[in-house]
């Protein structure tokens, strides 16, 4: 087998590989995470490098029309259809490199009084150990035995401790887990973790308080093996030890988010006692180790087990205290997980007489509608393209992203927030958003999507897919290129829109549910935390709910692990939440692709939409 050195720009980083070797695969093996959709399957373009020097394999179908001619001409390549012949150097350019996200780790919590599953008690040094089992007993009305490894530990610890002992106790084995030396009552702390698809997001918690210390975030480091659900689960299941590296790279990224809080507050990792995870159904899955493939299956109904996962935390391999246990939010189905339960239980719909919408936008969607004793709720894949996908300057929400757009009516010019105040590199969703209700409003585009081409303007113009409107000029970007939306790119916008839609209306259909019916909505995650609720209801993503008042929960996923890390009614509620939570599938609904057509007309049925349908036919559609 042949090795190559490869020079990785603009990290200066030098590695050797085989020729057999793609280079994305590569870059994963020196930790390097770039944008990767589809998760190495040469689908969705997004791996672009540029090979500077060097000879290589480049197995490459122009009729796919992954790279522009441009791009093709400048060397880009895809990392994952192309190897190494030789030593060569290589520059990943701007819209490649993954950079920190733009988090949303807030939520709105309910109010909370702390019972969480873990207890400390100091006793004095003086006491013998048959007493101490007899007044630990006492105190949690149970026989309290001591393993021979803990009774070792108690000696050894008591001539340094003369003064007394603080026993950790666990309401999972009812007995004592953990001894220490001192008074150290007051030092129990617990992990609050949300496992997204894209990011991990954590809260250390005091469990005597109830109290969050602080929060951290990082890119899940799965991503290097696909930005989507499906693309994980076909890594896990198509390669030897896929499952095992997919459940190591979530507890690194979890295990690294710890040390941040051990190096910035004054804890250490073994006094971490208790961790709650939430995620999709497929992310609790991938971190607990469990085969996801009945997850995949279509042909026959797959029940899925309504009760929470709970492991050792060594096990697992989370630095936390060596005992503690490893709680997961249930889940209620095959794409409704623990995630789902957790912006439920934020919100407390499930115990309120009003009747309530939840919808959760992501990679996909999750709607749920319901009050006091019952939930229905539906899933739709209607987030890949605000998430980037099949857009060609779409990104997610970090530096360089354009987040927010305003189009002078006159000139016809964008203006745009981008997040960290660089150049921008591309649009994520709620730029996406924005941009589309924008160009709606101001008759650049008609009601299907299509460009007025009786438009004048530098704006607008026929590009190599078509027409498209020119967001920021090549000398403004960060790419050096022009950052354009094609029409090709508001068709895949429509359609997922539509399904976003279509879910909500189908369930308000079968509940004989209107739009003046629903009183709340919340909407959860982090991409729905930044979206504008006007653009929003302009192109048809969101229902005109002309009675109910908007609530932003935040992060409901990290919220519902904090809620049962802090209290165990809160699990005892998430079990019922799930039990009670109905799921409709949308494939078998006759009227899901009525409603999902009626969405391809911006911005949809009159029904969804009063006012903004008699307000769309006044807009000015030439200019």
């Amino acid at each position: 087998m042949k090795y190559v050195n490869i020079t990785i720009q603009p990290y200066g980083k030098r590695i050797k590989i085989s020729t057999e070797t793609n280079l994305l695969d590569a870059l994963r093996n020196a930790g390097i995470i770039i944008r990767s959709v589809c998760g190495g399957q040469g689908e969705c373009g997004k791996c672009k490098i540029i090979v500077k020097s060097g000879k290589f394999d480049f197995k490459y179908n122009p009729d796919e029309k992954l790279l522009t001619p441009d791009e093709l001409r400048n060397g880009y390549v895809l990392a994952c259809l192309t190897k190494c012949l030789s030593d060569c150097e290589i520059f990943i350019p701007p819209e490649t490199i993954i950079e920190k996200p733009k988090i949303q780790a807030e939520v709105m919590l309910p109010t909370v009084s702390p019972n969480p599953m873990i207890r400390k008690i100091f006793l004095p040094g003086d006491v013998a150990i048959k007493d101490l089992q007899e007044l630990l007993g006492y105190e949690i009305n149970a026989k309290v035995e001591f393993s021979e490894s803990l009774l070792s530990k108690i000696e050894t610890i008591k001539k340094s401790y003369p003064e007394g002992l603080t026993f950790v106790l666990s309401r999972y084995v009812n007995n004592v887990i953990d001894v220490e030396g001192g008074n150290t009552s007051n030092r129990i702390y617990g992990l609050a973790v949300d496992i997204g698809t894209t990011k991990i997001v954590a809260y250390l918690i005091d469990l005597v308080t109830g109290k969050k210390l602080d929060s951290e975030s990082e890119y899940n480091a799965q991503l290097s093996y696909g930005e989507d659900v499906v693309s994980r689960v076909g890594y896990a299941l198509e390669h030897e030890g896929g499952l095992k590296t997919l459940q190591k790279a979530a507890v690194d990224t979890i295990n690294l988010l710890i040390k941040r809080f051990e190096s910035k507050l004054n804890i250490r990792a073994s006094e971490i006692y208790d961790v709650s995870v939430a995620g999709n159904t497929v992310m609790e899955y991938l971190f607990v180790g469990e085969n996801p493939e009945p997850l995949l299956v279509t042909k026959y109904k797959v029940e899925i087990p309504r009760k929470a996962f709970i492991l050792n935390a060594a096990d697992l391999g989370l630095n936390v205290n060596p005992r503690a246990k490893v709680y997961c939010l249930p889940n209620a189905g095959r794409f409704l997980g623990g995630d789902t339960i957790g912006d439920i239980l934020v919100s407390g719909m499930h115990k309120s007489p009003e009747i309530s919408l939840l919808i959760d936008i992501g990679t996909n969607v999750e709607v749920v509608i319901g009050s006091e004793g019952w939930l229905l709720a539906t899933t739709a894949a209607a987030g890949p393209a605000f998430e980037g996908w099949g857009v060609r300057f779409g990104m997610r929400a970090t530096n360089g992203a354009i987040e927010s757009v305003k189009i002078d009516p006159q000139s016809l010019k964008a203006k745009y927030k981008v997040i960290g105040n660089t150049k921008p590199k591309g649009i994520c969703g709620s730029g996406l958003i924005d941009l589309l209700s924008e160009l709606f409003r101001n008759g650049i585009i008609d009601a299907l999507g299509k460009f007025n081409r009786k438009i004048k303007s530098p704006y607008v113009r026929e590009g190599i897919d078509g027409y498209e409107y020119v967001v920021v000029p090549r000398e403004n970007s960060a790419t050096g290129t022009d950052i354009v939306i094609t029409e090709k790119d508001i068709a895949n916008l429509i359609d997922s829109k539509s399904a976003a839609c279509a879910a909500i209306s189908v369930l308000m259909k079968k509940m004989r549910l209107s739009v003046e019916d629903i009183t709340r909505v919340y909407i959860c995650g982090a991409f729905g935390s930044y979206i504008n609720p006007n653009n929003a209801t302009a192109i048809g993503l969101l229902p005109e709910f002309t009675n109910a008042r908007i609530i932003y929960l935040g992060n409901g996923s990290v919220g519902g692990a904090y809620l049962t890390l802090v209290s165990s009614k809160f699990r005892d509620e998430a079990v019922e939440v799930a039990k009670l939570l109905a799921y409709y599938d949308l494939l078998k609904d006759a009227d899901f692709m009525d409603e999902y057509l009626a969405g391809f007309v911006l911005p949809g049925k009159k029904e969804l939409f009063p006012t903004w349908w008699e307000t769309s036919k006044k807009i000015k559609r030439y200019h």
